[in-house]
């Protein structure tokens, strides 16, 4: 997640990759041959000696070390062999796993190199294979290590955005936004469908610049009546208007020194729209029914899940302030373009809401994350909390949360599969009901189309007829 650093950075960046295998060996001829067998599988990188391993080891991304033990010491530090070398690896990164190769089949070298931390002891001539082996192990054992810790920062927070849980590429451009603007006092605007977490990456950008410690103010203009919305944001004197029966301070002052955060902006009625323009540039207002300015330092970020461009060219919306809001964009990716999360929320929601409700943290079947995997999610992460939620209060102790606990009906109605509307004719029925019992089995086996095939009773073939038939298709992202 955001502005992921140290080993945080380094776990969630190892789950997206391939891995970079370091090979230190002296002979070229033993590196040329490692290449031809090792570049299909590893970004490989090579050192001819221990001070080389070392240099690359600090300055580039290394997650494994295959090394020979007989290295020469050059660059005046004689003894520098591979153990000695393995030795300094490890004392500047444990995490940095480190396989020994060898010409001599020594017991007592590779009880040794294995006594230092190397993962493994391989001796010349070695099985091609066998490397291959070894190295696949150990590659699997580092990214499921990597994505554990990982995902124990992430849930814990301890990358320090709240509740954002993310390991997908397009919301890393997003925290890397949140870092860089949340220095700064620019105004930013949020956009992004309704129940993609705006609000979230409001307070993470107040909670990781220099006005943490002040207020943050929120807004919902949308859920505010437009003949209050002036009086809520900029407040009014006593007896300004009917109703008025004593002064009221607005938002703009309640924010002084923090951040106001104007969600649903777009439904800003047009003259309040000229008001905050005014407020933005001024870095003053006025409230209802006195002349007199006031003064305030704040930061206003800004959001929406419509078009602002479509609104300003139909002329609902104000191309000035367009701009002056949108001093740093910031795009929201709906939930199923990042399926990769979906798990993590999952997991994060049920901790959540089980804590919330004083009750244990309920599992949940493989079956039942690949179909909430692969539902299209139109209300975004809020649907998804929301459902956790339910099924952690109807939940049961001791009991696996199954597909079948999912609601009747959920996956029927996904927006990504199945038209609007209801049937016209007995025809379309019949189609409808064929394409929400195929899509049903289909997320029930995480898309394998044999095993869909075998439970419904079918021949393959036909199942892959009906598919094309009713233009069912995978649901994008499914496997990042």
């Amino acid at each position: 997640m955001a502005s992921l650093s140290g080993n945080s950075n380094r776990k969630a960046v190892a789950i997206m990759r391939r891995p970079v295998l370091l090979v230190v060996d002296d002979e070229k001829n033993i590196r040329d041959m490692l290449e031809l067998i090792l570049a299909e599988h590893y970004d490989v990188l090579f050192a001819e000696n221990g001070t080389e391993a070392l240099k690359a080891v600090k300055t580039k991304p290394v997650d494994m070390v295959l090394m020979d033990v007989n290295l020469p010491g050059r660059d005046g530090l004689p003894g520098m062999d591979g153990l000695r070398t393995l030795e300094l690896v490890k004392e500047f990164d444990p995490e940095t796993e480190v396989v020994m190769l060898s010409g001599e089949n020594s017991a007592q070298q590779a009880v040794s190199a294995l006594k230092k931390g190397a993962y493994d002891y391989i001796t010349k001539p070695f099985d091609s294979e066998d490397l291959l082996l070894t190295l696949k192990r150990l590659s699997e054992r580092l990214k499921l290590k990597n994505e554990v810790g990982y995902l124990k920062e992430e849930l814990r927070g301890h990358t320090g955005q709240g509740e954002i849980i993310s390991r997908s590429p397009r919301m890393r451009t997003v925290f890397e936004l949140i870092n860089a603007v949340s220095q700064t006092s620019s105004s930013v605007l949020i956009t992004g469908e309704s129940g993609t977490g705006k609000e979230l990456v409001a307070r993470a950008i107040q909670s990781k610049g220099p006005r943490k410690d002040k207020p943050f103010v929120a807004v919902n203009c949308g859920a505010v009546p437009s003949e209050l919305m002036e009086s809520e944001l900029f407040g009014h004197e006593k007896g300004s208007f009917t109703g008025a029966h004593a002064r009221k301070t607005g938002k703009f002052e309640y924010a002084d020194g923090g951040t106001l955060f104007l969600d649903e902006v777009s439904t800003l009625p047009m003259h309040l729209q000229v008001k905050l323009l005014r407020v933005l540039q001024e870095k003053s207002f006025e409230r209802v029914g006195s002349n007199i300015p006031i003064k305030v330092d704040i930061r206003v970020i800004a959001a929406t899940n419509l078009d602002l461009e479509k609104e300003v060219r139909k002329g609902n919306f104000r191309e000035d302030l367009y701009y002056r809001l949108k001093v740093v964009p910031i795009e929201l990716p709906p939930l199923r373009e990042r399926r990769e999360d979906i798990p993590l929320l999952i997991h994060h929601f049920l901790k959540k809401h089980a804590q919330t409700f004083n009750k244990p943290v309920p599992k949940v079947s493989a079956e039942a994350i690949n179909a909430l995997r692969n539902f299209s999610w139109p209300g975004n992460i809020r649907e998804l909390e929301n459902l956790i939620e339910r099924l952690v209060v109807l939940s049961k102790a001791g009991r696996e949360i199954t597909y079948d606990d999912l609601p009747v009906g959920m996956f029927t109605t996904d927006v990504e599969n199945h038209p609007k509307g209801p049937a016209r004719d007995f025809r379309e029925a019949v189609e409808s009901f064929e394409r929400h019992y195929i899509i049903g089995v289909l997320n029930k086996t995480n898309w394998n189309k044999l095993e869909a095939a075998r439970r419904m009773k079918v021949h393959r073939n036909t199942l892959l007829l009906k598919m094309k038939a009713l233009k069912i298709k995978k649901p994008r992202d499914i496997n990042k």
